[in-house]
């Protein structure tokens, strides 16, 4: 089991005033992040092309923040919905879409999609970065809201899997043994969905190589990416893996 700060409220962390903008500067800044999200983009097409040929989508993005996945998926979608517990988040995301409806809430204790069904739900960096408490409570809440031939898809971009995200975990527990390092493995992803009567029925890698301190090329990096995604050795190796989930 990884390790928890009982301090940590997930639910708190996006809400000062300016978050929205300064979450938006950090994609279009931070070279890896920005690697990271022109290759989950290039995989959640190959995701959908597989399990929404032919298929209308009625898309829910669970904590959508500002938008930034939700402006990706909703090119896709017939119906776009994203929720969020933010409103500074929610109003940059307000800026960027049309298409999509918005809802300020907390599904674990609110209503708002109250006997709303979508076949296709994401929720992009949650499920790491939240306690494992709402972890628990939000994956419970949001198998309702799921088609019984739908899929949730959700990412760990801390995968403690990783060969390199293991390495930065035990770096920083070295500096400080008793902190907080948000990570997650495989297993802990598996026993999640399980829990709620769910399946992981493929998991799509993406993310591969991050030495510390060392500025890998993009080419060489998505180089690495497209030989290392046809080898199924290397499908749980990856730094932020991608999760396709439906009902048992």
């Amino acid at each position: 089991m990884t390790q928890v700060d009982n301090d940590y409220k997930y639910t708190e962390s996006h809400q000062g005033e300016g978050k929205g903008e300064s979450y938006d500067a950090h994609y279009l800044s931070d070279p890896w992040d920005r690697f990271l999200w022109a290759r989950e983009q290039q995989v959640m097409d190959i995701i959908l092309k597989k399990y929404f040929k032919g298929v209308e989508i009625n898309l829910l993005d669970f904590a959508c923040g500002t938008g930034r996945v939700t402006s990706f998926l909703e090119h896709y979608a017939n119906q776009s919905t994203g929720v969020d517990v933010s409103e500074t988040m929610l109003a940059e995301a307000q800026k960027k879409l049309s298409k999509t409806s918005f809802f300020k809430a907390d599904i674990t204790n609110e209503s708002a999609l109250a006997g709303r069904k979508f076949n296709l739900i994401t929720a992009f960096r949650f499920f790491l970065n939240a306690e494992p408490s709402l972890r628990a409570n939000v994956i419970k809440s949001l198998v309702p809201h799921l088609e019984d031939d739908g899929y949730l898809i959700f990412n760990n971009h801390h995968c403690l899997n990783s060969p390199w995200i293991k390495l930065y975990n035990w770096r920083h527990l070295k500096k400080d043994p008793t902190g907080f390092y948000k990570v997650m493995t495989i297993g802990e992803m598996n026993e999640l969905v399980d829990s709620v009567g769910l399946k992981i029925v493929k998991i799509y890698p993406v993310g591969y190589f991050r030495p510390p301190k060392i500025r890998i090329p993009d080419f060489v990096n998505s180089a690495i990416e497209k030989i290392a995604f046809h080898i199924p050795l290397f499908d749980h190796l990856s730094e932020s893996p991608i999760a396709v989930c439906k009902k048992r």
